[in-house]
């Protein structure tokens, strides 16, 4: 589409699509924002509800068992319990604790009965909200398993015992001897509806808060409990309170301190969002407004930017009708600088058709020079191999070596006048370079390459470690016995790292390097600069007394080639045109 449709239609379509997409974007981190706020600010407002409805729900609880302590201390139910009434006042003493316990409940406002379950119960009154039970009937409760597991207990949500008239919710409790005998269990029943209104407001949420078990059953709720939030909540049963994301909505949770309960309230995303809905219609429709707006907009940037690029286009056709071009003026910013680069494109190309026989008898001269290059090498190394023989014949040795690795040195060095050679070739280079130190020094050099055979196929700029080497020859063992010179090469991400090592006398690297000291360095420096610009860099660690570290980092590179002219070298006409302005 970019190299078929127009520069116009293009630009239209772009600036268009853009700010829709930026309409859509804002549009979408608000919506996003607003409901974050409000289920943050939702979440926080739970959490302080459910910490009032908690304690409400902890006091009544609080009440109703210490109701129950004062029960379990009456003379007439412990006489009961412990068969020691009299028979002849035993119809009294039942009147008087079935009396008591009927004022019990009536005076509270929580208590719906009262079951007593023990050996040889007496009897009572169906009327009344008060049962005497055998401890056997306990076996048949709903919530047995609770009531054996434990001392005191709260029991949710179930059927009252004995009857199915209506869903209870108890409080039990046993009573014992003194020497730790089973006489009793004592229970409060309250009505589901009853306890329900301690925490659930008919009128708001009603169908969305519950009462959970540590092990996510539910204990009391209007509806059916959600899997995932009883699930939810066993997870995390050990923290008194916290909130969660649920499929269907966010789920605030406070535990009880009376019992192993958790109140839960679940306020589906439909409310929480509703909000933002709201805010999103409205920027929807301011959206719209601006759009349309946009659009105009785009469509007058996008013909008064092409409609520059259609008078060059028109320039380069008559240019090549090799008419009369003209090209707008006035033009102050990057337009400008087109037109003023096309007329300038225009007079230097017919001055190039005038200096094409100039530039045919330099090319001619400059394949003649290449020539006589070539011839050079040759000569060199002819004498060389001249040298060499006159050496082995005089009977030279170390002189005939000398001149064999020179000859080595030199073949690497032109290399056929490339400017980068493999890492294998410039390791032979140090390795020859160091042979003939050793043969001509006094001074006792060794040396180690520690190079992975892996990167050997490398490229490298030419002679980028040999003067690093001579450096630390010439001036780290100046006045030495002896010497060694650490030579690694390691990847380091995207590039190469080149570390030269030396335990010599080392500098403080506060004073400047004096010119002689740091010419292969510098020399080194900025080809590294030529080849790689900022990407190739040289950094030097010393102190005295504790030798020098030199580390290069270039880009890795798995072919010789290279353009020339680095690709951070501006074009001279650009460069002009900003100096001027």
């Amino acid at each position: 589409m970019f190299k078929k449709a127009k520069v116009k239609t293009i630009l239209f379509l772009s600036i268009a699509l853009f700010i829709i997409f930026l309409f859509f974007v804002v549009i979408g981190v608000s919506y996003r924002m607003v409901v974050s706020e409000t289920i943050a600010s939702t979440s926080a407002h739970q959490k302080e509800l459910l910490h009032l409805y908690r304690n409400e729900l902890d006091n009544q609880m609080k009440v109703l068992e210490e109701t129950a302590v004062v029960i379990s201390r009456n003379a007439d139910l412990q006489a009961f319990i412990n068969n020691r009434h009299e028979h002849f006042s035993y119809n009294r003493q039942r009147n008087n604790l079935h009396k008591y316990l009927h004022q019990v409940v009536l005076s509270s406002s929580m208590i719906d009965s009262i079951d007593i379950y023990m050996d040889n119960p007496p009897t009572f009154d169906s009327q009344y909200p008060i049962r005497f039970l055998s401890k056997i009937d306990m076996h048949s409760h709903p919530k047995n398993k609770e009531v054996n597991e434990a001392n005191e207990v709260w029991l949710g949500e179930h059927d009252k015992h004995l009857t199915e008239e209506e869903k209870v919710v108890s409080y039990m409790c046993k009573l014992y001897s003194a020497k730790g005998t089973l006489k009793a269990m004592l229970v409060l029943n309250v009505r589901t509806r009853d306890f329900e209104a301690l925490f659930v407001d008919r009128d708001h949420h009603a169908n969305q808060r519950m009462l959970v078990g540590k092990n996510g059953e539910a204990i009391m709720a209007a509806h059916e409990t959600d899997e995932e939030v009883g699930r939810i909540v066993a997870e995390h049963s050990f923290n008194q309170g916290g909130k969660r994301e649920l499929d269907q909505g966010l789920a605030v949770w406070s535990a009880l301190e009376r019992a192993d309960w958790f109140l839960v309230e679940v306020t589906p995303w439909g409310e929480l969002t509703k909000g933002g809905k709201r805010i999103t219609a409205v920027l929807i429709a301011i959206s719209l407004v601006a759009i349309a707006g946009a659009l105009l907009f785009a469509l007058f940037l996008s013909t008064a930017f092409s409609k520059p690029i259609l008078q060059l286009r028109q320039g380069f056709v008559q240019f090549g009708k090799s008419q009369k071009v003209n090209v707008p003026i006035g033009y102050q910013n990057e337009f400008g600088d087109l037109f003023e680069g096309f007329t300038e494109m225009t007079k230097e190309i017919h001055a190039l058709h005038q200096s094409l026989e100039e530039e045919h008898r330099r090319k001619n001269e400059a394949d003649i020079t290449a020539l006589q290059a070539n011839i050079n090498p040759h000569f060199l190394y002819n004498t060389l191999d001249q040298l060499n023989w006159m050496a082995i014949a005089k009977g030279q040795d170390e002189i005939s070596e000398v001149i064999e690795l020179m000859g080595k040195m030199l073949r690497i060095g032109l290399s056929k006048g490339k400017s980068f050679i493999p890492i294998a070739d410039e390791l032979d280079h140090i390795r020859y370079y160091m042979q003939i130190q050793q043969c001509t020094k006094s001074v006792d050099i060794s040396f180690e390459i520690d190079v992975p055979s892996e990167l050997h196929h490398y490229y490298v700029p030419k002679f980028t470690l040999q003067p690093i080497v001579e450096n630390a020859i010439v001036h780290g063992f100046h006045r030495r016995q002896r010497g060694m010179i650490d030579i690694s090469i390691r990847p380091y991400k995207q590039a190469l790292q080149l570390q030269v090592k030396d335990d010599g006398v080392g500098f403080d690297q506060k004073e400047p390097i004096p010119r002689k000291n740091g010419y292969g360095l510098q020399n080194v420096a900025e080809r590294l600069r030529a080849f790689f610009g900022e990407e190739g860099t040289i950094t030097v660690y010393s102190a005295i007394g504790a030798g020098t570290t030199v580390l290069i980092e270039i880009p890795q590179k798995q072919t010789s080639d290279w353009g020339g002219v680095n690709k951070y070298v501006e074009n001279g006409y650009y460069r002009r045109r900003r100096a001027s302005n």
